[in-house]
Protein backbone atom coordinates (compact mmCIF):
# COMPACT_ATOMS: atom_id res chain seq x y z
CA UNK A 1 0.00 0.00 0.00
CA UNK A 2 1.48 3.33 -1.10
CA UNK A 3 1.58 6.30 1.26
CA UNK A 4 0.38 9.39 -0.63
CA UNK A 5 0.48 12.81 1.00
CA UNK A 6 -1.46 15.74 -0.45
CA UNK A 7 -0.10 18.89 1.16
CA UNK A 8 -1.78 22.27 1.38
CA UNK A 9 -2.16 25.27 3.70
CA UNK A 10 -5.68 26.21 4.66
CA UNK A 11 -5.80 29.85 3.62
CA UNK A 12 -9.18 30.01 1.94
CA UNK A 13 -10.62 27.16 -0.13
CA UNK A 14 -8.45 27.68 -3.21
CA UNK A 15 -5.77 25.27 -1.96
CA UNK A 16 -7.86 22.95 0.20
CA UNK A 17 -10.62 22.34 -2.35
CA UNK A 18 -8.39 20.94 -5.12
CA UNK A 19 -6.46 18.86 -2.55
CA UNK A 20 -9.68 17.20 -1.34
CA UNK A 21 -10.85 16.71 -4.94
CA UNK A 22 -7.60 14.89 -5.81
CA UNK A 23 -7.90 12.68 -2.72
CA UNK A 24 -11.51 11.78 -3.53
CA UNK A 25 -10.57 10.92 -7.13
CA UNK A 26 -7.70 8.68 -6.01
CA UNK A 27 -9.85 6.99 -3.36
CA UNK A 28 -12.54 6.28 -5.94
CA UNK A 29 -10.07 4.99 -8.53
CA UNK A 30 -8.05 2.86 -6.10
CA UNK A 31 -10.42 1.88 -3.26
CA UNK A 32 -8.46 0.57 -0.30
CA UNK A 33 -5.21 0.34 -2.27
CA UNK A 34 -3.43 3.43 -0.93
CA UNK A 35 -3.15 5.47 2.23
CA UNK A 36 -4.10 8.94 1.00
CA UNK A 37 -4.08 11.91 3.38
CA UNK A 38 -4.67 15.61 2.87
CA UNK A 39 -2.69 17.61 5.43
CA UNK A 40 -2.46 21.27 6.40
CA UNK A 41 1.30 20.85 6.19
CA UNK A 42 2.80 23.44 8.59
CA UNK A 43 0.09 22.77 11.17
CA UNK A 44 0.48 18.97 11.09
CA UNK A 45 4.29 19.17 10.98
CA UNK A 46 4.31 21.27 14.14
CA UNK A 47 5.64 24.45 12.55
CA UNK A 48 3.37 26.58 14.70
CA UNK A 49 5.12 29.90 14.08
CA UNK A 50 4.97 29.61 10.30
CA UNK A 51 1.42 28.27 10.39
CA UNK A 52 0.24 31.24 12.45
CA UNK A 53 2.29 33.70 10.40
CA UNK A 54 1.02 32.53 7.01
CA UNK A 55 -2.62 32.45 8.06
CA UNK A 56 -2.61 35.78 9.87
CA UNK A 57 -0.56 37.34 7.08
CA UNK A 58 -3.15 36.21 4.54
CA UNK A 59 -5.94 37.87 6.52
CA UNK A 60 -3.86 41.04 6.74
CA UNK A 61 -3.03 40.89 3.03
CA UNK A 62 -6.73 40.77 2.16
CA UNK A 63 -7.12 44.07 4.01
CA UNK A 64 -3.82 45.50 2.74
CA UNK A 65 -3.22 43.96 -0.71
CA UNK A 66 0.01 45.92 -1.26
CA UNK A 67 1.73 43.44 1.05
CA UNK A 68 1.06 40.38 -1.10
CA UNK A 69 1.79 42.34 -4.28
CA UNK A 70 5.16 43.41 -2.93
CA UNK A 71 6.07 39.86 -1.90
CA UNK A 72 5.00 38.56 -5.34
CA UNK A 73 7.30 41.11 -7.01
CA UNK A 74 10.15 40.22 -4.66
CA UNK A 75 9.83 36.48 -5.36
CA UNK A 76 9.89 37.13 -9.09
CA UNK A 77 13.03 39.24 -8.65
CA UNK A 78 14.98 36.65 -6.61
CA UNK A 79 13.85 33.54 -8.52
CA UNK A 80 15.15 30.81 -8.48
CA UNK A 81 16.46 31.56 -4.98
CA UNK A 82 13.01 31.92 -3.40
CA UNK A 83 13.58 29.18 -0.83
CA UNK A 84 16.82 30.77 0.39
CA UNK A 85 15.15 34.16 0.76
CA UNK A 86 12.15 32.68 2.59
CA UNK A 87 14.12 30.31 4.84
CA UNK A 88 14.87 32.84 7.64
CA UNK A 89 11.18 33.74 7.83
CA UNK A 90 9.83 30.17 7.93
CA UNK A 91 12.78 28.12 9.17
CA UNK A 92 10.60 26.08 11.52
CA UNK A 93 8.47 24.93 8.57
CA UNK A 94 11.52 23.94 6.50
CA UNK A 95 12.98 22.03 9.46
CA UNK A 96 9.82 20.49 10.93
CA UNK A 97 8.33 19.80 7.50
CA UNK A 98 11.47 17.96 6.38
CA UNK A 99 11.48 15.88 9.57
CA UNK A 100 7.82 15.04 9.10
CA UNK A 101 8.42 13.76 5.57
CA UNK A 102 11.52 11.84 6.65
CA UNK A 103 9.55 10.13 9.43
CA UNK A 104 6.39 9.36 7.41
CA UNK A 105 8.27 8.27 4.26
CA UNK A 106 5.65 9.11 1.61
CA UNK A 107 5.74 7.32 -1.74
CA UNK A 108 4.30 10.39 -3.44
CA UNK A 109 3.77 14.02 -2.42
CA UNK A 110 1.22 16.18 -4.23
CA UNK A 111 1.29 19.88 -3.33
CA UNK A 112 -1.44 22.45 -3.88
CA UNK A 113 0.40 25.30 -2.14
CA UNK A 114 3.77 26.69 -3.28
CA UNK A 115 5.22 26.91 0.24
CA UNK A 116 4.53 23.18 0.68
CA UNK A 117 6.35 22.51 -2.58
CA UNK A 118 9.43 24.43 -1.45
CA UNK A 119 9.54 22.56 1.88
CA UNK A 120 9.06 19.17 0.20
CA UNK A 121 11.84 19.90 -2.29
CA UNK A 122 14.11 21.00 0.55
CA UNK A 123 13.30 17.80 2.48
CA UNK A 124 14.41 15.67 -0.46
CA UNK A 125 17.76 17.44 -0.54
CA UNK A 126 18.21 17.48 3.24
CA UNK A 127 17.46 13.80 3.88
CA UNK A 128 18.05 12.24 0.48
CA UNK A 129 14.36 11.30 0.20
CA UNK A 130 13.27 9.79 -3.10
CA UNK A 131 9.53 10.47 -3.24
CA UNK A 132 8.28 12.13 -6.46
CA UNK A 133 6.93 15.65 -6.06
CA UNK A 134 3.86 16.65 -8.06
CA UNK A 135 2.67 20.27 -7.97
CA UNK A 136 -0.92 21.17 -8.80
CA UNK A 137 -0.78 24.86 -9.79
CA UNK A 138 -4.19 25.87 -8.46
CA UNK A 139 -3.87 29.46 -9.66
CA UNK A 140 -5.84 28.88 -12.87
CA UNK A 141 -4.09 31.49 -15.00
CA UNK A 142 -0.67 31.95 -13.38
CA UNK A 143 2.61 30.10 -13.02
CA UNK A 144 4.76 32.55 -11.12
CA UNK A 145 8.04 31.97 -9.33
CA UNK A 146 6.83 30.25 -6.16
CA UNK A 147 5.04 27.59 -8.22
CA UNK A 148 8.08 27.01 -10.44
CA UNK A 149 10.06 24.73 -8.11
CA UNK A 150 12.70 23.48 -10.54
CA UNK A 151 13.25 20.10 -8.84
CA UNK A 152 9.58 19.05 -9.01
CA UNK A 153 8.87 16.00 -11.15
CA UNK A 154 5.45 16.93 -12.56
CA UNK A 155 3.38 20.10 -12.80
CA UNK A 156 -0.38 20.02 -13.28
CA UNK A 157 -1.74 23.26 -14.79
CA UNK A 158 -5.23 24.31 -15.79
CA UNK A 159 -4.58 26.77 -18.62
CA UNK A 160 -2.19 27.30 -21.49
CA UNK A 161 -1.24 30.61 -19.86
CA UNK A 162 -0.05 28.83 -16.70
CA UNK A 163 2.02 26.42 -18.76
CA UNK A 164 3.65 29.24 -20.72
CA UNK A 165 4.55 31.11 -17.53
CA UNK A 166 6.17 28.01 -16.02
CA UNK A 167 8.19 27.53 -19.21
CA UNK A 168 9.30 31.17 -18.96
CA UNK A 169 10.61 30.31 -15.49
CA UNK A 170 12.76 27.54 -16.91
CA UNK A 171 10.50 24.52 -16.38
CA UNK A 172 10.74 22.01 -19.25
CA UNK A 173 7.47 21.66 -21.16
CA UNK A 174 7.57 17.85 -20.90
CA UNK A 175 7.23 18.11 -17.12
CA UNK A 176 4.03 20.15 -17.42
CA UNK A 177 0.64 18.49 -17.98
CA UNK A 178 -2.38 20.58 -18.98
CA UNK A 179 -5.49 19.17 -17.27
CA UNK A 180 -9.02 20.44 -16.51
CA UNK A 181 -9.54 22.36 -13.27
CA UNK A 182 -10.75 19.92 -10.59
CA UNK A 183 -14.45 19.76 -9.89
CA UNK A 184 -15.09 21.27 -6.46
CA UNK A 185 -18.11 20.51 -4.22
CA UNK A 186 -19.93 23.67 -5.38
CA UNK A 187 -19.59 22.49 -9.00
CA UNK A 188 -22.77 20.42 -9.08
CA UNK A 189 -26.20 20.98 -10.56
CA UNK A 190 -28.83 20.84 -7.78
CA UNK A 191 -31.64 18.31 -8.01
CA UNK A 192 -34.22 21.02 -7.30
CA UNK A 193 -35.24 23.47 -10.00
CA UNK A 194 -34.13 27.10 -9.90
CA UNK A 195 -37.72 28.20 -9.29
CA UNK A 196 -38.18 25.76 -6.41
CA UNK A 197 -34.97 26.88 -4.69
CA UNK A 198 -35.83 30.55 -5.15
CA UNK A 199 -39.30 29.99 -3.67
CA UNK A 200 -37.72 28.30 -0.64
CA UNK A 201 -35.80 31.54 0.00
CA UNK A 202 -38.90 33.70 -0.50
CA UNK A 203 -37.68 35.19 -3.78
CA UNK A 204 -40.53 36.51 -5.88
CA UNK A 205 -40.58 36.20 -9.70
CA UNK A 206 -40.44 40.00 -9.94
CA UNK A 207 -37.48 40.37 -12.31
CA UNK A 208 -35.13 41.80 -9.70
CA UNK A 209 -31.57 40.41 -9.99
CA UNK A 210 -30.40 37.76 -7.57
CA UNK A 211 -26.82 38.56 -6.55
CA UNK A 212 -24.44 36.17 -4.78
CA UNK A 213 -21.82 38.01 -2.75
CA UNK A 214 -18.76 36.01 -1.69
CA UNK A 215 -15.20 37.01 -0.93
CA UNK A 216 -13.65 33.69 0.00
CA UNK A 217 -13.71 31.73 3.24
CA UNK A 218 -12.29 34.65 5.26
CA UNK A 219 -15.17 37.01 4.48
CA UNK A 220 -12.90 40.02 4.05
CA UNK A 221 -13.21 42.62 1.30
CA UNK A 222 -14.60 45.95 0.19
CA UNK A 223 -17.50 44.23 -1.56
CA UNK A 224 -19.30 43.99 1.78
CA UNK A 225 -19.25 47.76 2.25
CA UNK A 226 -20.56 48.10 -1.30
CA UNK A 227 -23.46 45.80 -0.45
CA UNK A 228 -24.27 47.75 2.73
CA UNK A 229 -24.47 50.98 0.73
CA UNK A 230 -26.55 49.37 -2.02
CA UNK A 231 -28.98 48.03 0.58
CA UNK A 232 -29.28 51.37 2.32
CA UNK A 233 -29.85 52.97 -1.11
CA UNK A 234 -32.62 50.37 -1.61
CA UNK A 235 -31.30 49.03 -4.90
CA UNK A 236 -33.95 46.67 -6.33
CA UNK A 237 -32.19 43.33 -5.88
CA UNK A 238 -31.81 40.24 -3.74
CA UNK A 239 -28.37 39.99 -2.08
CA UNK A 240 -27.23 36.61 -0.77
CA UNK A 241 -24.14 37.58 1.27
CA UNK A 242 -21.81 34.75 2.35
CA UNK A 243 -19.57 35.94 5.18
CA UNK A 244 -17.55 32.74 5.78
CA UNK A 245 -15.44 32.85 8.96
CA UNK A 246 -16.16 36.54 9.57
CA UNK A 247 -18.73 36.29 12.39
CA UNK A 248 -18.52 40.01 13.17
CA UNK A 249 -19.53 40.85 9.61
CA UNK A 250 -22.36 38.32 9.72
CA UNK A 251 -23.73 39.85 12.93
CA UNK A 252 -23.53 43.37 11.48
CA UNK A 253 -25.37 42.38 8.30
CA UNK A 254 -28.01 40.51 10.30
CA UNK A 255 -28.61 43.68 12.30
CA UNK A 256 -28.79 45.74 9.11
CA UNK A 257 -31.24 43.31 7.46
CA UNK A 258 -33.50 43.22 10.53
CA UNK A 259 -33.45 46.86 11.58
CA UNK A 260 -32.22 48.90 8.65
CA UNK A 261 -29.29 50.29 10.67
CA UNK A 262 -25.87 49.26 11.93
CA UNK A 263 -26.11 51.67 14.88
CA UNK A 264 -28.11 50.52 17.92
CA UNK A 265 -29.10 54.10 18.82
CA UNK A 266 -30.56 54.64 15.36
CA UNK A 267 -32.51 51.38 15.14
CA UNK A 268 -36.08 51.68 14.04
CA UNK A 269 -38.57 49.11 12.82
CA UNK A 270 -37.45 47.92 9.40
CA UNK A 271 -40.49 47.48 7.17
CA UNK A 272 -38.96 44.99 4.77
CA UNK A 273 -42.21 44.63 2.83
CA UNK A 274 -41.80 48.17 1.51
CA UNK A 275 -38.16 47.75 0.54
CA UNK A 276 -37.10 46.98 -3.02
CA UNK A 277 -33.82 45.49 -1.74
CA UNK A 278 -33.59 42.33 0.32
CA UNK A 279 -30.44 41.41 2.22
CA UNK A 280 -29.87 37.74 3.15
CA UNK A 281 -26.69 37.32 5.25
CA UNK A 282 -25.29 33.79 5.46
CA UNK A 283 -22.37 32.30 7.34
CA UNK A 284 -21.15 28.97 5.99
CA UNK A 285 -23.85 27.40 3.83
CA UNK A 286 -24.75 23.78 3.18
CA UNK A 287 -25.00 24.16 -0.59
CA UNK A 288 -23.04 26.84 -2.40
CA UNK A 289 -24.06 25.01 -5.56
CA UNK A 290 -27.67 26.05 -5.01
CA UNK A 291 -26.70 29.69 -4.50
CA UNK A 292 -24.60 29.73 -7.68
CA UNK A 293 -27.45 27.99 -9.50
CA UNK A 294 -30.16 30.52 -8.58
CA UNK A 295 -28.13 33.73 -8.81
CA UNK A 296 -27.83 35.99 -11.84
CA UNK A 297 -24.47 37.55 -10.93
CA UNK A 298 -21.60 36.67 -8.58
CA UNK A 299 -19.72 39.57 -6.99
CA UNK A 300 -16.63 39.60 -4.76
CA UNK A 301 -12.86 39.33 -4.66
CA UNK A 302 -11.05 37.76 -7.58
CA UNK A 303 -10.06 34.34 -6.24
CA UNK A 304 -9.39 30.99 -7.85
CA UNK A 305 -12.17 28.86 -6.37
CA UNK A 306 -14.83 31.61 -6.60
CA UNK A 307 -13.88 32.32 -10.22
CA UNK A 308 -13.90 28.70 -11.33
CA UNK A 309 -17.15 27.93 -9.49
CA UNK A 310 -18.84 30.92 -11.14
CA UNK A 311 -17.53 29.84 -14.56
CA UNK A 312 -18.77 26.27 -14.00
CA UNK A 313 -22.28 27.61 -13.35
CA UNK A 314 -21.91 30.01 -16.30
CA UNK A 315 -22.49 33.07 -14.13
CA UNK A 316 -20.62 36.36 -14.63
CA UNK A 317 -18.16 37.32 -11.90
CA UNK A 318 -17.98 40.99 -10.99
CA UNK A 319 -14.69 41.55 -9.15
CA UNK A 320 -14.45 44.45 -6.75
CA UNK A 321 -10.80 43.82 -5.79
CA UNK A 322 -7.78 41.59 -6.19
CA UNK A 323 -5.07 40.70 -3.69
CA UNK A 324 -1.98 39.45 -5.54
CA UNK A 325 -0.90 39.56 -9.16
CA UNK A 326 -2.07 35.95 -9.53
CA UNK A 327 -5.59 37.20 -8.72
CA UNK A 328 -5.26 40.06 -11.20
CA UNK A 329 -4.65 37.48 -13.92
CA UNK A 330 -8.14 36.19 -13.12
CA UNK A 331 -9.53 39.69 -13.63
CA UNK A 332 -7.70 39.95 -16.96
CA UNK A 333 -9.08 36.59 -18.10
CA UNK A 334 -12.65 37.60 -17.24
CA UNK A 335 -12.38 40.95 -19.01
CA UNK A 336 -10.64 39.56 -22.10
CA UNK A 337 -13.33 36.91 -22.54
CA UNK A 338 -16.33 39.04 -21.52
CA UNK A 339 -17.07 36.71 -18.62
CA UNK A 340 -17.16 39.38 -15.92
CA UNK A 341 -16.33 42.93 -14.90
CA UNK A 342 -14.02 44.85 -12.59
CA UNK A 343 -15.66 47.53 -10.43
CA UNK A 344 -13.26 48.72 -7.70
CA UNK A 345 -15.36 51.86 -7.07
CA UNK A 346 -18.83 51.82 -5.53
CA UNK A 347 -20.48 54.01 -8.15
CA UNK A 348 -19.22 51.73 -10.95
CA UNK A 349 -20.48 48.75 -8.95
CA UNK A 350 -23.92 50.33 -8.50
CA UNK A 351 -24.14 51.41 -12.15
CA UNK A 352 -23.33 47.88 -13.34
CA UNK A 353 -25.94 46.24 -11.10
CA UNK A 354 -28.58 48.68 -12.32
CA UNK A 355 -27.81 47.86 -15.97
CA UNK A 356 -25.75 44.65 -16.26
CA UNK A 357 -24.05 44.07 -19.61
CA UNK A 358 -24.60 40.92 -21.63
CA UNK A 359 -21.83 38.46 -20.81
CA UNK A 360 -20.54 35.37 -22.58
CA UNK A 361 -21.18 31.87 -21.19
CA UNK A 362 -18.07 29.91 -20.27
CA UNK A 363 -17.91 26.38 -21.61
CA UNK A 364 -15.10 24.08 -20.53
CA UNK A 365 -14.55 20.79 -18.75
CA UNK A 366 -14.22 20.63 -14.97
CA UNK A 367 -13.17 17.27 -13.59
CA UNK A 368 -10.49 15.40 -11.69
CA UNK A 369 -10.28 12.82 -14.48
CA UNK A 370 -7.43 14.70 -16.19
CA UNK A 371 -5.46 14.88 -12.94
CA UNK A 372 -6.10 11.19 -12.31
CA UNK A 373 -4.90 10.23 -15.78
CA UNK A 374 -1.81 12.42 -15.41
CA UNK A 375 -0.96 10.71 -12.12
CA UNK A 376 -1.58 7.27 -13.66
CA UNK A 377 0.74 8.05 -16.55
CA UNK A 378 3.31 9.45 -14.14
CA UNK A 379 3.09 6.24 -12.06
CA UNK A 380 4.12 4.18 -15.08
CA UNK A 381 7.35 6.17 -15.09
CA UNK A 382 7.94 6.72 -11.37
CA UNK A 383 6.30 3.68 -9.80
CA UNK A 384 5.18 5.96 -6.95
CA UNK A 385 1.68 4.55 -6.71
Amino acid sequence: MSNILITMIEVGFGHKGPALAIKNALDAAYPGQHSINVIDFPLVAGAKRTDKTIKSAWNMALRRPWMVRLSYTLMEAVYPLCDRVLYPFMADFFIQGARYLAEHKPDLVVSTHPMCSLVAANARRRYGLRFPLVIDVVDPFDGYSLWAERTADLFLVHSVQSKELLVQHGIEAQRIKLVPYPRLPAMTIPSRSKEEIRRSWGIEPDGKPVILVTSGAQGIGRVYSFVRRAYQADLPAYFFVVTGKNRKLYTELELLAQTGSLHPLQIKKNNSQNRACRLIPLSFVESMAELYYICDIVVGKAGASTCMEALFHQKPLVCTEWAGQNDYKIVEFLLQNNLGSFTPRYHDFLRLLKAPPVYEKYSSEFSTYGILEALRSFHVVSGSM
